[in-house]
């Protein structure tokens, strides 16, 4: 009886002794989902904003070292394509993942976030595009599930 009171507690010290930190999951790789983002455009000079709902096709390549994540989103709105470099990302060892990137082109301001989760093999959350110009500016947000592409 000794000898196993003996094995558990210096498994349970060693366990201890180890940090027992969960590894995130992996989210390295290429995503991709389509969606329906509701885009609120403001004209410049006061004029009144409108709401529109656009389908978009969305495209993440991330790499993954421990808890940090970068790499590149990719939104596809009917024939035009935003490219935006992921330069913040974390993915907390309960899955909870959060991306962030933007991109200067054109007299254009684009800011890319994604709020969620990686689970059960998917990225669920929360997609926000945001772009501004000298002709006023686009809010779309909406929710995503994005799968691995194999």
């Amino acid at each position: 009886m000794k000898f196993g009171i003996y094995i558990l507690s210096t498994a349970f010290a060693l366990s201890i002794l180890s940090g027992c930190k969960a590894a995130p999951p992996q989210v390295a790789g290429k995503w991709q989902g389509t969606t329906t983002l509701t885009a609120t455009y403001a004209p410049p000079g006061g004029a009144p904003s409108r709401i529109e709902n656009t389908a978009v096709k969305a495209a993440l390549l991330l790499s993954q070292n421990g808890q940090t994540v970068n790499g590149n989103a990719s939104i596809t709105a009917g024939p035009n394509t935003i490219d935006i470099p992921i330069t913040v990302g974390v993915v907390t060892p309960n899955g909870r993942l959060s991306l962030e990137g933007e991109k200067s082109f054109l007299l254009t301001q684009a800011h890319f976030s994604f709020d969620g989760n990686a689970r059960s093999g998917k990225l669920a959350g929360t997609l926000h595009l945001a772009l501004g110009n000298v002709r006023g500016g686009a809010d779309n947000h909406g929710s995503v599930t994005l799968t691995p592409v194999q």
